[in-house]
């Protein structure tokens, strides 16, 4: 019986809340564990693509990658029926998170204004959103996830105690929502720090806020673009102009400065 349906039986008033709360914290830890597995797959096989280990991998902070455990919790729940034929299973598998990539693809665009990954360079793609590569890929880890990870999970989680899954889940998942919050809020006020200062007047005060912000956000944006490599061009690029027009102001400055000692050194002679 899979999570839906205790919940049904609830509403109905057939178990404790606390079976609830169980059963919540046991479909997030599952979701956890599986955005982990997916973040070491990915490590790896960059790792292993770029001849050097690569451990900046993933939208958030921590060594997880939620969507790869949106696409198992997906794959379980839409597919269950499927399970005792792996042929229909690995093309099912392919068009359920395909169309997951795609949708997160443009969710996160329309959201930030930031194509944080681009397979346009690949064949057979869709808008740069996905690739068959990818899609084919997704099939097999579909299997992998239905024959091999789901059991390894299940079996971990049914031998802890349903206290300490609990205890356990409320930590990982306040962990998981402070750096969802961290990673969102660093991404708009980087934004904003771009918007606020284009166009208006070159002062030293507007400069060193200006460096002040920069400096605050420069790790998790940093994080972020080299997680993202192909992140939208237009965006990095108006990030790099943006931090020239700081040092140009800079240079200003000291032109000024110069002129103003100058000024001064032949009013004194005079």
């Amino acid at each position: 019986m899979i999570f839906f349906d205790y919940m049904i039986i609830y509403i109905i008033g057939g178990i404790s809340m606390y079976n609830v709360v169980y059963k919540v914290m046991y479909l997030f830890m599952f979701f956890f564990i599986a955005s982990m597995i997916g973040y070491i797959a990915e490590v790896t096989c960059c790792s292993i693509k770029d001849k050097k280990i690569v451990w900046n991998r993933g939208f958030l902070i921590g060594p997880y990658i939620p969507i790869y455990g949106v696409g198992c919790i997906a794959t379980l729940i839409l597919l269950r029926k499927y399970f005792s034929d792996p042929i229909t299973l690995f093309f099912l598998t392919i068009i359920v998170c395909s169309a997951l990539e795609y949708f997160t693809s443009w969710i996160m665009e329309k959201l930030f204004k930031v194509r944080w990954w681009d397979y346009s360079e690949y064949r057979f793609n869709v808008d740069g959103r996905i690739c068959l590569l990818n899609s084919i890929l997704f099939g097999f880890a579909g299997l992998i996830v239905v024959y091999f990870i789901y059991p390894f999970i299940r079996g971990l989680l049914d031998k802890v105690p349903h206290t300490v899954l609990i205890v356990v889940g409320l930590i990982c998942l306040v962990i998981f929502l402070t750096d969802l919050v961290v990673t969102f809020a660093t991404l708009i006020s980087v934004r904003k720090t771009l918007a606020d200062f284009k166009g208006k007047d070159a002062t030293e005060i507007a400069r060193e806020e200006v460096i002040k912000k920069i400096k605050k956000k420069s790790y998790l944006f940093n994080r972020l673009l080299k997680a993202f490599p192909k992140t939208d061009k237009f965006n990095k690029k108006e990030f790099i102009e943006f931090k020239k027009t700081v040092q140009n102001i800079r240079k200003k400055l000291k032109i000024k400065q110069m002129n103003i000692k100058i000024q001064l050194l032949e009013k004194f002679k005079k």
